[in-house]
């Protein structure tokens, strides 16, 4: 029984440290973009729209989601930073077969790259010797 309650009060403190987290830590949206193909960002499959990519944390985090509110994820990313600012901000994804997968997020007028940790699926596929194709997503104009 001590146990159970230990457990829920670990449970309760983790969720509430969370939600504080959460709502001091504003996310920054970094772009519109229409994507007009299915594609995978980590695990998650999502379809074709209107998206908006914002932060979740710096540099670390991204959460993709449908205008309409109905679709999304969160993707764990790794940054590369690059000499110079990014021109435009953009999508790049590889595709495989019929398959898309989100691999890298640029941002106008900053010098890091967000890498979009590989899911299993497109490891496995990068592992087979199948070469992608980069097809890149240009944000909608308003650049943000």
């Amino acid at each position: 029984m001590k146990s159970t309650c230990s457990l829920i009060a670990i449970a309760l403190l983790f969720v509430a440290t969370t939600t504080v987290f959460a709502q001091t830590t504003p996310s920054q949206r970094l772009m519109t973009v229409n994507i007009p193909f299915s594609f995978a960002a980590g695990d998650q499959s999502l379809p074709a729209g209107e998206y908006l990519v914002l932060t979740v944390t710096p540099e670390r985090s991204i959460r993709i989601v449908s205008t309409d509110g109905e679709h999304s994820a969160i993707v764990n990313t790794l940054p590369n930073y690059a000499k110079s600012p990014s021109e435009n901000s953009r999508l790049v994804f590889h595709r495989y077969g019929n398959e898309y997968f989100l691999t890298q997020v640029r941002t106008v007028g900053q010098n890091v790259t967000r890498n979009p940790m590989s899911s299993k699926r497109a490891m496995a596929l990068a592992s087979s010797g199948e070469k992608p194709e980069t097809r890149v997503v240009i944000a909608l104009a308003d650049g943000r």
